[in-house]
């Protein structure tokens, strides 16, 4: 197996990895994370924990949408050599149009923003006009089937990037971040090993900038439509770049939260907390951490819990790309369901082959997401189940864990919101009355 090979593949696969680990802490607190794993070693089985801080089952080994949408952009890419993003508006909409109840379609745990923005492509003239200007790192993940096609940076590669993200999303973080995302992952296969940090960062942050001057001069009407500071994602990785340069690893999740409070309304006091800008810096500064293999970049990220499904993938992908398919623990590639249809896409990537491979995607994604509510139905508690009503999209977002970190998304579903305001209100009434928590 060529190095290239190897790296395209440790990249592709190490997303799917990263995505799957992560789905049995998603929404944890690191300390829980510590009391009920230990740490992030292997697909961690979800069942002893539901009813006790954990809300929803999941499938072990089972990646969630994050690897789902960069399939989609796979299959797309293959078909046609080249984003086409009418195609790839239908195989989301076809992926989001059957499903098992409780399920948005096939996608398994989407957020609000997806959610609302797949259900409006369908009444779009032009596909890349999304009305959604979500901020909350949903789609860097779609930018590493493009990068591992591509294989190196270029031009070509930042506008497929910026058109997959505009696809459900305008917001300049969110668009440029997918930029970026696919910029780094095509920089890390051609060195060999890491490169040099602050060297990594400061071009990083230049790329930015003209990912950022390409969608304004390109899309002006959207670039700067809502949000008062588009080029923040450029200025906060140019600030990341002059942190690191003083030798203040340790402290940088601190000042990634403070930048990103400087720019958003709501105060960010966790960096694993899901927004475009604490993401993507603090995926940076995990995969910089001196002295790692594949194995602790990853266990380590993910032993941090929250939104580990996202820096789960971004932190497989890149750690992947540096060391290598070889790096990645065999029980791990093994132990991921579905692991050989993710390899032969892999494969057809690094060799840049025209035609979609192995099973239908729909089909595919389907039969998993089917058995995944079979074994959910079999494994949740009769009381849990019943909150969820026929026809439901639930954003699973396990709101004992989460608490404040995912606000933001869950006011963009009415209902959620309302749910979740009425459990509070219960909550505190019942800490008046002394009334002792319900276990399941």
């Amino acid at each position: 197996m060529s190095d290239l090979k190897d790296k395209i593949l440790g990249s592709w696969m190490g997303m799917a990895i990263g995505d799957a680990l992560g789905q049995s802490v998603k929404g944890l607190k690191p300390e829980t994370v510590k009391q009920y794993f230990k740490q992030v070693d292997s697909y961690h089985d979800v069942r002893p924990y539901i009813g006790k801080g954990i809300k929803q089952y999941r499938m072990a080994g089972l990646y969630g949408v994050q690897t789902q949408r960069a399939l989609a952009v796979c299959d797309s890419l293959l078909k046609t050599k080249k984003p086409n993003g009418e195609d790839l508006s239908d195989l989301l909409v076809r992926l989001s149009a059957h499903g098992p109840e409780n399920y948005f379609g096939m996608f398994r745990r989407p957020e609000g923003c997806f959610y609302k923005s797949v259900q409006d492509l369908p009444n779009r003239s032009e596909p890349l006009q999304a009305d959604q200007a979500s901020a909350y790192a949903c789609y860097f993940a779609m930018a590493i089937p493009l990068a591992l096609y591509q294989q190196r940076p270029s031009k070509t590669l930042m506008q497929h990037c910026v058109d997959a993200a505009l696809l459900l999303s305008r917001h300049p973080w969110e668009v440029v971040g997918t930029a970026v995302t696919g910029w780094i992952t095509t920089r890390l296969l051609n060195e060999e090993g890491l490169p040099e940090g602050v060297a990594l960062l400061s071009e990083a942050a230049e790329f930015c900038k003209t990912a950022e001057a390409w969608y304004r001069e390109n899309y002006p009407d959207r670039f700067a439509l809502q949000e008062k500071n588009p080029e923040a994602m450029s200025r906060t990785l140019s600030g990341l770049a002059d942190q690191l340069s003083q030798g203040a690893l340790e402290n940088l999740p601190g000042w990634i939260c403070a930048n990103a409070s400087t720019y958003i309304k709501t105060e960010i006091v966790h960096a694993t907390q899901g927004h475009a800008l604490t993401i993507l810096p603090l995926a940076l500064v995990r995969l910089l951490t001196p002295g790692q293999d594949f194995v602790g970049a990853l266990t380590g990220t993910l032993n941090l819990g929250r939104e580990a499904d996202k820096l789960g993938a971004l932190i497989g992908c890149w750690a992947g790309a540096v060391h290598g398919l070889s790096a990645i623990p065999g029980n791990w590639q093994t132990g991921l369901v579905n692991g050989k249809e993710i390899r032969l896409r892999g494969e057809a990537l690094a060799k840049r082959k025209k035609g979609v491979v192995g099973k239908d995607l729909l089909e595919m994604e389907l039969g998993l997401t089917q058995k995944e509510a079979e074994e959910r139905r079999k494994y949740m508690p009769k009381e849990l189940g019943k909150s969820a009503k026929k026809g439901s999209v639930l954003e699973d977002l396990w709101l004992e864990e989460e608490a404040d970190d995912s606000l933001p998304q869950l006011k963009e579903d009415p209902r959620r919101w309302r749910e979740f305001e009425r459990d509070k209100t219960r909550k505190k009434r019942d800490r008046r009355r002394n009334v002792p928590p319900t276990e399941s």
